[in-house]
């Protein structure tokens, strides 16, 4: 069974069924997820199929991406590090598409039992190390993320979590689940990494966090007063129109500036950048000049991908990829944070969070700017505890 769900509204449900092609991709194979059965596919296959896209064509037959975020890492020149048993995208076809109301869930919770968690002692060792970075100039800002894993002690059907997240108050507007044999992502992204829309292409970047304690306007007022997540905004504001122009050169706009946004327990604030296209442009060409987004990377983004990958001991794999949907005119694309990888079979679900580094960062607040957001999703599912 393979299937794929997308929150389309209030009240409705994208649902996506009977899966035509399926592929996991590596650096030199595919794994076909329908048959199970492995096939030599180069990567550049894969790419060559993205170039062939344009993201001004409509597609009746959905299509479903998703990219890990090592994908990224090869896309940028920086890929000599990615192993060869890396899974770097997943690509699903589907048959059937419907949308629905969304259903009265089975379940009423989803507790979950925390295994492994960053310690202080060693986020602090990354943060000072990420500080000395700043220092020397070698960076602007360092998105610093930490993996926490979780289990359950029953195993769940895949629909009955997606049921239960899309009728949650708080589910986002980027939220959606995947389920291929035992694996499943579940996500709450309100993060958008691009939308197409008659020629134009729009980015929403997320930078700046508040835990809500009360009314959210003077949460919000709060943010607004914060010089620091002012500053985090604007550098990855800038670095997100620099990408747009990449695409079409030199006409990106800045919609929005700090503009709030809500998700369970935290408010955030973003901006909108927009920018007409002057010519066709394929998925592949708007992946290079924008994947991985600048919000889970920072600036100057190569730099510090690279920074990362010194700092950070884990591959981040789905978390801070991007979930892309096309069908018919519908061309969007998330960045998934507040997001869950799940083996449902092993009963482990990893996810990820961070928080922007820059020289203005406190370690005692980023840290529990992490804390929180992790907080936001296990809320979300009404986890025990949270």
């Amino acid at each position: 069974m393979i299937f794929s769900q997308f929150n389309w509204s209030r009240s409705e449900v994208l649902d996506l069924d009977e899966a035509s092609e399926a592929y996991l991709y590596f650096r030199h194979t595919r794994l076909n997820l329908i048959t199970g059965f492995p096939e030599v596919y180069p990567l550049e296959g894969f790419l060559n199929e993205l170039d062939a896209i344009d993201l001004g064509e409509e597609l009746s037959s959905p299509r479903v991406i998703h990219t890990y975020y090592e994908l990224g890492q090869i896309l940028s020149g920086q890929g000599h590090s990615v192993k060869d048993d890396t899974p770097l995208a997943i690509s699903i076809s589907y048959r059937k598409a419907r949308i629905r109301k969304k259903k009265k869930p089975r379940l009423n919770s989803v507790p979950l039992k925390s295994l492994e968690r960053p310690s202080w002692s060693e986020y602090k060792g990354a943060f000072e190390y990420v500080q000395e970075k700043l220092l020397s100039g070698d960076c602007y800002q360092v998105n610093l993320t930490y993996p926490y894993d979780f289990e359950t002690e029953e195993v769940y059907d895949p629909r009955d979590l997606a049921d239960f997240l899309f009728s949650r108050p708080g589910v986002s507007a980027y939220a959606h689940a995947t389920y291929w044999g035992e694996k499943f992502i579940l996500s709450n992204s309100p993060e958008c990494l691009f939308e197409y829309s008659q020629g134009i292409v729009s980015t929403r970047p997320i930078k700046g966090t508040m835990a809500i304690k009360g009314d959210w306007k003077k949460a919000w007022e709060e943010l607004l007063r914060t010089r620091k997540e002012e500053s985090e905004l604007i550098m990855i504001t800038d670095l997100l129109k620099n990408d747009l122009n990449r695409l079409s050169s030199p006409s990106a706009k800045v919609r929005k500036l700090r503009a709030p946004l809500l998700v369970p327990g935290l408010i955030h604030q973003y901006s909108l950048i927009t920018v007409k296209l002057k010519e066709k442009v394929s998925l592949y060409k708007t992946l290079c000049s924008l994947f991985p987004g600048g919000s889970i990377t920072g600036a100057p983004k190569k730099k510090v991908m690279e920074i990362i990958e010194q700092v950070e001991r884990y591959d981040r794999g789905i978390y801070c990829g991007s979930t892309i949907l096309l069908w018919k005119k519908r061309k969007s694309a998330s960045i998934n944070i507040r997001t869950a990888e799940v083996d449902l079979m092993e009963r482990i679900w990893r996810v990820g969070a961070g928080g922007g580094v820059t020289l203005l960062s406190s370690p005692v607040a980023e840290f529990q700017e992490m804390e929180s957001k992790v907080k936001s999703f296990l809320t979300l599912l009404k986890a025990p505890g949270y």
